[in-house]
């Protein structure tokens, strides 16, 4: 069970059930029975994303806040090595909570910036042991067609990373159509990275990553209305 924040009171987790088919199950419990080894340096499956995936994988974070007897989950990222974590603010919602990483025991975290208008939110979480963090890229010059990926705790089940490529570079969520926006060439409305990679709920939050293994956005947004948006 998760640890307790000295301020929460008892929460009551939903129970799922899961089944899985007899060949994967048969799977699964044959390669868990072997210690994996890791490939040589030349090995065929040390794919780019493989790669970019070991180098991020310490600094994404689950995130789970508490309050009013609910637990709510989402994703962020190490920025620094200090121990500070950005993910959304709708993921907190300046509710007490604990962060997971891979290479530490969970973490309470504490907030030190929001910023609600952006959906924003900055936490900082502490720990003797030293933070891995993952470097900031820039989003104004990406490419539609680049490949991304995109990190997170998907159903509150741990970190999952999926791949794709950036759909849109400069896309507006709010916009009618794209005639109507042709004559709104400088709309200050927010602007957002539009990509086909899978994203569920829990992933917001979550880094948005570049082939250089750096972060160029912040899952916030999924469309229920149209696929992958």
């Amino acid at each position: 069970p998760l640890p307790q924040h000295p301020h929460q009171g008892t929460l009551s987790p939903r129970r799922e059930t899961m089944c899985l088919p007899k060949a994967t199950l048969a799977a699964f419990v044959l390669g868990s029975s072997i210690l994996p080894a890791a490939p040589p340096e030349d090995s065929p499956r040390l794919t780019p994303i493989v790669r970019t995936v070991s180098k991020t994988e310490p600094a994404v974070a689950a995130v789970f806040s508490q309050g009013e007897g609910r637990l709510s989950m989402g994703s962020g990222s190490l920025i620094h090595k200090d121990g500070y974590v950005l993910t959304n603010d709708h993921v907190v919602a300046g509710l007490p909570g604990i962060v997971l990483l891979r290479d530490h025991e969970p973490l309470n975290y504490e907030i030190v910036g929001r910023m609600p208008e952006k959906d924003l939110c900055l936490l900082r979480v502490r720990s003797p042991k030293p933070f891995a963090s993952i470097a900031l890229g820039r989003s104004h010059d990406l490419m539609t067609g680049e490949p991304i990926l995109c990190a997170g705790n998907p159903g509150g089940r741990g970190i999952v990373y999926s791949s794709g490529i950036v759909s849109s570079p400069n896309f507006i969520l709010t916009a009618p159509n794209a005639l109507v926006m042709r004559y709104f060439s400088a709309d200050v409305r927010d602007r957002y990275v539009q990509f086909d990679a899978a994203s569920n709920q829990g992933n917001s939050g979550g880094p948005l990553i570049n082939a250089l293994g750096e972060q160029v956005g912040v899952v916030s947004n999924k469309s229920y209305a149209e696929e992958n948006i």
